[in-house]
């Protein structure tokens, strides 16, 4: 096997003992040391004489197992790794997934037009309603719909956007060969409308942990997030709302959130309550995407950059590591 840049990062990625910390590490020593994949020695002696700090991480690791195969059938399947220095890959992720692992239209991955729909898996009628609705006209607007593939609002959300001609990205909570389409989805242009990411590993299976690590991507890879209904952050059972996660995630990371006003719904769901007092923008049930589009061009215009800021627009990774 030819060691390639995105076979390098898959071997890192399945090495044991090797985790987020450890590959940002080796982004940041082979930016500073502007060195390249391909340039790096096989010989455990070799590297340690090249780049001691690489061989610290890499040499007591090594691993011994082909992957090849492994590889081999991602990329039959049209899977592309996304890793730091990948011309596709956001920088401001590294902490979130320094390894991504994609399908379809590679280009959203690093959209600045993208706004996340979430909700409740049972979402009610009138719920369904405004999500398809809100979805498709955002996408006519040319945003790009992101969401968790998940049964209720999320698949609502992206059906919406592709009936209204736009683009999706679906965020995984599971490993991307564990993808199967769903009949709903199946008429449409994956190549070209969808783009399918993940953050585990390709052959992981389902877990409730996972699904909560996936909804910090989902908003990370959003410039909004729009919450349709919310059960409270827990249920009667103890068990955490994945919603509520992920609106209290977008808080966190300074976010626009904008919550569905509960009088829209026949049943209005007390997480939405509970997130406009937390501080999410009631969000209009008729008028509602005017006040999205509104408030994330206000965002922009205050963070229009001024030349001295657009001289550092070219921040290496290292530099943008080193401030992390």
């Amino acid at each position: 096997m030819q060691l390639t840049s995105d076979y390098f990062w898959f071997w890192l990625f399945k090495t044991p003992g090797i985790g987020p910390k450890s590959l940002i590490s080796v982004a940041n020593i082979l930016e500073t040391q502007k060195l390249e994949p391909e340039m790096l020695p096989c010989s455990p002696s070799e590297l340690t004489a090249q780049s001691p700090e690489l061989a610290k991480i890499l040499n007591e690791r090594i691993r011994k197992e082909d992957i090849s195969e492994e590889y081999d059938q991602l990329k039959e399947t049209d899977v592309e790794i996304v890793f730091p220095r990948h011309s596709n890959y956001p920088h401001h992720l590294l902490e979130i997934s320094p390894i991504l692992f994609v399908k379809g239209q590679i280009n959203l991955l690093k959209s600045n037009n993208s706004i996340a729909i979430v909700g409740s898996r049972n979402v009610s009628n009138k719920g369904t309603h405004i999500a398809r609705e809100l979805a498709g006209e955002l996408a006519r607007k040319e945003f790009n719909i992101v969401s968790g593939y998940a049964k209720g609002v999320d698949s609502v959300a992206h059906l919406g956007a592709l009936e209204a001609e736009g683009t999706t990205t679906l965020v995984l909570p599971y490993g991307i060969k564990e993808l199967h389409q769903k009949k709903i989805f199946r008429e449409y242009d994956w190549k070209r409308d969808i783009l399918v990411v993940s953050q585990f590993d390709p052959s992981v299976k389902w877990f409730a942990r996972n699904a909560m690590l996936r909804n910090k991507l989902v908003c990370a890879l959003s410039t909004a997030v729009v919450v349709i209904e919310s059960g409270p952050e827990r249920d009667a059972q103890g068990k955490m709302s994945g919603t509520f996660n992920t609106a209290k995630t977008a808080l966190n990371m300074k976010l626009p959130l904008f919550v569905l006003d509960p009088s829209c719904l026949d049943n209005p769901p007390v997480g939405n309550n509970t997130l406009i007092e937390l501080g999410g923008t009631r969000l209009d049930g008729i008028n509602g995407t005017e006040q999205i589009v509104e408030r994330i061009s206000r965002n922009a215009e205050k963070s229009i950059p001024s030349l001295k800021q657009t001289d550092n627009q070219n921040q290496t990774l290292a530099e943008y590591l080193a401030s992390l």
